[in-house]
Formats: structure tokens, sequence, C-alpha cells
């Protein structure tokens, strides 16, 4: 399965329960059965991971995020990974070793450097994130009236089949 974003943001819910909510210009693909909870990762994603026994791997062109059940941000560009740990705890695999991030830490690495750097969480990621929630929400106020209406449809839809079935 696959989902691309251009000037949108989308959300996902994944076979496991999880939540991905992908920034403009990402995506995100995963296997339909969903048994070893891979979701690979171009571009900039917040995570919600439901707790399972088995891991859940965000793999990026720069390195793979192994958590068990967290929230957290993962953005990628064309010469680095920033993992930013919103709750929990995650683990940043590159070619260079591993990096656990703990809530509150943006951990980085670059291309070319043999190290991940680790800073306090600017928690820059709320910045789209509240963008896009004003954007479901005005989504839902626009379906509002949409989904009366249908609602209605089918009650009188109903009504006329009941009178059918009278008869």
């Amino acid at each position: 399965m696959e989902t691309t974003t251009e000037s949108n943001y989308e959300s996902v819910a994944l076979p496991d329960g999880s939540q991905v909510f992908l920034n403009h210009n990402s995506s995100i693909s995963y296997a339909k059965e969903f048994k070893h909870r891979v979701v690979k990762l171009s571009g900039e994603a917040f995570f919600t991971v439901v707790p399972a026994e088995s891991s859940f791997t965000v793999s990026t062109q720069y390195g793979d995020v192994v958590v068990l059940g967290t929230e957290f941000n993962v953005k990628t560009t064309s010469k680095q990974i920033a993992v930013d740990v919103k709750k929990g705890l995650v683990e940043l695999k590159t070619d260079y070793g591993k990096s656990k991030i703990k809530k509150g830490i943006r951990a980085v690495y670059k291309e070319g450097e043999q190290a991940v750097k680790q800073f306090k969480s600017n928690k820059e990621y709320r910045k789209w994130i509240r963008s896009l929630q004003k954007e479901l929400k005005k989504l839902g106020k626009d379906l509002k009236p949409v989904l009366k209406e249908i609602g209605d449809d089918f009650e009188k839809a109903g009504k006329k089949i009941g009178e059918e079935f009278k008869k």
C-alpha cells in the first residue's frame, strides 16, 4: 500500500491501528498484510504507534527508526534524517550504529557524518500538525451538511422500501 502527498496532508490508519500523519511532499508505503510492521518513509510524517509484541519500524534512506509504541516525528531530506520524540523511546539505526532517543529529544543524522547528534526538541513538527488539524476540522464542517443530506436520503429510501414491503 502506498500514500503520497503533494501540496496536501494525509492521515493514514495502518492495519495494526497505528496512525500516520503525512506532511506535504511525503510518501509512505507498507505491505498490505502488515505482519512485520514496517513502513517506508520519504519526506515527513508524525506517527502514533500502538503497542504490540512486535516492533514497529520506519525505514528511510538514511536509517531505520524502531519502536514498540510511542509518538514521534520523522523528517527526511535529501541529506539527512531527523527524529523528534513526543512520547516514549525510539531507536535510530544508521550505518554508523544505534542511538536511543527519548521524549523531548531531537536526533539528527546527516549524510557523510559518522554520528547521530541529539538536541533538545524544538517541537517544530507541531506547526504542520496544527495546520493539518485545522484542515481536518474545516473538512468536518464542510462534510456535516452533506452527511446530513445523505442520511436524510437513506431515511426516505428506507421508508419507501418499507412501504413497498407492506403492499
